[in-house]
C-alpha cells in the first residue's frame, strides 16, 4: 500500500474520534499519520512528556522538557522545514484553526488540504492557510 493510501486509511479510521489531550490531540494524531505512511512516527520519542498526568505542561515547562526556545526550532530538529506547498505527507502548522499551547494547530498535508483536529473533530483546510511545513527527507 503506498502513503496516500496509508494516509488515507488513518483519517478514516480517527474521523469519528474525538480529541483528548494525551491520546489524540495534533501531537499524536500527526505522529501516527507519519506512522501509517512511514513506518515510524516523526515525534515517537516526545510522546508522553509534553504532559504532566492529564494536564499538558506550560509552554515554560515545554521548552526546558525539550530543550528548544521554540516549537519551530524543535521541530526544525527533527524535520526538513520547506518554503513552498506541502507535498502529500507534510506536517503542517496553521494560525487559522484552534491553537493549543505551541500557539498554532499542527496537522497532516493531503495533498490537496491539509487535515487538522478541532474540538469538533477533523477540520481540512486550504493550503492557502498553512503557516509552516516539514517534511521527512528533502
Amino acid at each position: 500500500m503506498g502513503q496516500r493510501e496509508s494516509l488515507n486509511d488513518y483519517l478514516k479510521s480517527v474521523r469519528d474520534q474525538p480529541f483528548k489531550w494525551g491520546e489524540h490531540d495534533c501531537l499524536t494524531f500527526t505522529n501516527n499519520a507519519y506512522k501509517a505512511m512511514y513506518g515510524e512516527g516523526w515525534a515517537d520519542d516526545w510522546l508522553g512528556r509534553y504532559m504532566s498526568g492529564s494536564i499538558t505542561l506550560r509552554r515554560s515547562e515545554l521548552k526546558k522538557e525539550f530543550g528548544f526556545s521554540s516549537f519551530t526550532s524543535a521541530v526544525d530538529n527533527k524535520l526538513h522545514r520547506i518554503n513552498h506547498i506541502p507535498p502529500l505527507g507534510a506536517l503542517v502548522t496553521t494560525k487559522e484553526a484552534q491553537r493549543w499551547i505551541i500557539g498554532v494547530a499542527m496537522g497532516i498535508c493531503t495533498g490537496t488540504k491539509a487535515v487538522f483536529l478541532s474540538k469538533e473533530g477533523m477540520l481540512y483546510l486550504p493550503l492557502d492557510y498553512i503557516h509552516q511545513a516539514w517534511v521527512k527527507e528533502i
